[in-house]
């Protein structure tokens, strides 16, 4: 039950943690700028959590190279993609979009890896892209950029994920995965920041609070007690749990964002997470060992 509970406590973390960042580009912040302020002023947090787990940093080529393959193309274009969608589009359908990474991780092991094709499989596929149909069909125009921002985002987590299932990262400590892809995001979305002018000391004392937040939340408490929550419940579980992330986005940011919703929406909504549900039940039905990958 303490698994459990420590997951739904981790998913509401990481929506809260959205919803600060979003209210920090009402200070001076932004996509660029955010990334580098939640992997900067989380390092810290990390290094000293390493120290006191005991876990070495020290790398061999195989983790070198995977690393910095993910940190860039995974981790750093995620976050740099998702945070820049809140710009243009509510943390709400932004989360919900950003949700069809399981699916795709799915499709990708079908294609790729041939893995045996299952009808639920190939259900949970179409539910989720007709999910994303319904959203795009119902989206303004005004508001692409940040939906195909937020989709953008999902493709490139689905890469994060796989490589964590299929490179020299699966077998590493979560906290060095986490100390190493943290530096190179610092180090990307800083440079994205000096390239393009949104390098923006003078935010308002809001807005740095706020960037603080994001990082202290997503660093000390979303991510150790998802860790909790895959220890004592199993990785199934927890991934369960975590579904939480896009509901709660788009509940919170309709009753404190004042984000609006339309029944498009609310249809793209359901469909996406039917889509998520159907691959998790599955999943926890025929993986024993709890496996997060479909």
């Amino acid at each position: 039950m303490t698994g459990i509970v420590a997951g739904i406590i981790s998913a509401v973390l990481f929506w809260v943690s959205s919803s600060f960042a979003k209210m920090a580009y009402a200070g001076g912040s932004n996509g660029f700028m955010m990334t580098f302020t939640r992997a900067f002023f989380g390092l810290p947090v990390l290094l000293v959590m390493a120290r006191f787990q005991g876990v070495s940093l020290k790398l061999n080529k195989g983790e070198a190279k995977s690393l910095l393959l993910a940190g860039i193309f995974g981790f750093s274009a995620t976050t740099l993609l998702l945070y820049s969608s809140f710009a243009y589009i509510g943390v709400g359908m932004a989360t919900v979009l950003h949700y069809l990474a399981p699916l795709l991780v799915m499709l990708a092991n079908v294609a790729f890896f041939r893995e045996k094709v299952k009808w639920w499989k190939v259900l949970s596929v179409l539910l989720g892209f007709a999910g994303v149909a319904a959203f795009a069909g119902g989206a303004d125009k005004s508001i692409m950029l940040g939906f195909f921002l937020a989709l953008a985002s999902s493709v490139t987590y689905a890469g994060l994920m796989l490589s964590m299932e299929r490179t020299a990262m699966r077998g590493m400590h979560v906290t060095k995965v986490a100390v190493y892809t943290n530096t190179i995001a610092a180090l990307v979305s800083l440079t994205f920041c000096l390239l393009t002018d949104s390098l923006n000391l003078a935010m308002t004392p809001g807005a740095w609070m706020n960037s603080v937040l994001v990082a202290l939340m997503v660093a000390v408490g979303a991510f150790p007690l998802l860790n909790f929550s895959i220890l004592k419940c199993g990785a199934t579980t927890a991934s369960i749990t975590t579904m939480l992330e896009p509901l709660t986005g788009v509940l919170f940011g309709y009753l404190l964002l004042r984000e609006s919703l339309t029944a498009t929406n609310f249809l793209g909504f359901a469909l996406i997470m039917a889509g998520v549900v159907l691959v998790s039940i599955f999943v926890a039905k025929e993986s024993p060992t709890g496996s997060l990958m479909p």
